[in-house]
């Protein structure tokens, strides 16, 4: 047994004194044996200190031990008050309730309200007889208001006759116009106003310029060739073709040909809405036909996705630096090496580029399956904390 007075502690410093102490302790006087006598000080302070801390976790399961039998008793007392309201339940709504009584009386086989509705629509029923009164008997009424011109049906009859046909003109017109669209360029005008403003804004603030030139004959006397680009430095041309339809992959360089020829130009770009326009086994998003003075290029994936106007960008700046490698082939006042490493260095940025708007695409759709997924969670947790809350309160309330 160790002497009360020994121990003292200094609240201001946090420090424990022990002064001769003595501990009557067989085991605890073996255990201090076997170590150093200049070890045996800081062995016995920690001894302490594991004892204290056992001491406190000894505390805190006495205390967790209390509120697991706490919930345990609330659980049980939850399930005696879910049972009792079920029994209540069953008594009322079951099928031997009160409820299922009331409905037999009422508008069981021989209920009250049974016997209500067959005597107001038996023949000599008040219903019966409100309708020949509104009606004339045998309805009498209802023919003359439908044999009448200038009855209100017959007025509803023909506002629905002058609708009808004026859908079906609508109709009509559309269909018209769109064949005429599939015959002629008409079908891509609003595709044609995109790629305008586009080539406007490449040449804005440069000495290039554009000029629309598909409703204007050309040089062999035809107006193929939509667009027209001069280029300030060299005074070349390039034409720009703007379709929608699908194109093999002779017709698009027979196409560009007679452009150029048309265009008096030096390169040829053949601008497409939509990849699936194109050939993908011989084209792709961007491929050019060295040999033509032609690059192909497509907007869009599919019809149904807004056109990127970075392809069309790319593909011009590459039509413009073809043209002036060329140019400069004849002229020596231009370094042919250096451009052509430039337009490697362009080919290479179009592959990144493709590859990087493929990558945000595929991370809007994860974006979007995970917020979809975070939503049905929440509205899952959602409905079930309702439904406890449901059932505490009606627990409460009895």
């Amino acid at each position: 047994m160790a002497a009360a007075d020994a121990v003292s502690i200094d609240e201001a410093t946090g420090r424990l004194t022990i002064e001769s102490m003595e501990i009557d302790d067989g085991d605890l006087v073996d255990f201090l044996r076997d170590h150093d006598p200049d070890e045996r000080a800081e062995v016995v302070s920690e001894a302490l200190t594991i004892g204290m801390k056992t001491m406190q976790l000894m505390n805190t399961s006495q205390d967790v031990e209390y509120v697991e039998r706490r919930l345990s008793e609330l659980e049980a007392e939850l399930a005696d008050r879910v049972d009792t309201f079920r029994e209540e339940l069953d008594e009322k709504v079951g099928d031997d309730g009160t409820l299922q009584e009331a409905l037999d009386e009422y508008v069981g086989e021989n209920g009250t309200l049974e016997e209500r509705i067959e005597a107001a629509f038996d023949d000599d029923g008040p219903f019966v007889e409100r309708l020949d009164k509104e009606l004339g008997e045998d309805g009498e009424r209802i023919q003359a208001a439908l044999s009448d011109e200038d009855g209100p049906l017959h007025t509803v009859e023909q506002r629905l006759k002058d609708e009808i046909e004026s859908v079906r003109d609508k109709l009509v017109e559309q269909e018209t116009e769109e064949a005429v669209r599939s015959r002629t360029y008409l079908k891509g005008g609003d595709f044609e106003d995109s790629v305008e403003q586009i080539l406007n804004d490449i040449v804005r603030q440069t000495p290039n310029n554009v000029e629309f030139t598909g409703n204007t004959t050309g040089k062999i006397g035809r107006d193929v060739g939509d667009f027209v680009a001069t280029i300030a430095e060299t005074n070349q041309r390039l034409v720009i073709e703007a379709k929608t339809e699908s194109y093999s992959t002779q017709s698009i360089k027979d196409e560009v040909q007679e452009a150029m020829q048309n265009r008096d130009a030096a390169y040829g770009l053949f601008v497409t809405d939509s990849l699936e326009n194109l050939p993908r086994t011989k084209t792709g998003w961007f491929h050019e036909f060295p040999d033509q003075n032609t690059v192909v290029v497509a907007l869009s994936e599919t019809n149904e996705d807004d056109i990127e106007s970075g392809y069309l960008r790319i593909a011009f700046h590459w039509a413009r630096m073809r043209a002036i490698q060329a140019y400069a082939e004849v002229d020596s006042g231009f370094d042919p090496e250096t451009l052509q490493v430039e337009l490697n260095e362009i080919e290479e940025d179009i592959g990144r580029f493709q590859q990087i708007r493929g990558e945000c695409k595929e991370i809007q759709k994860s974006q979007d399956r995970i917020r979809g997924t975070l939503s049905e969670i929440q509205e899952s947790i959602t409905s079930r904390l309702a439904t406890i809350e449901a059932e505490l309160m009606k627990a409460d309330a009895e």
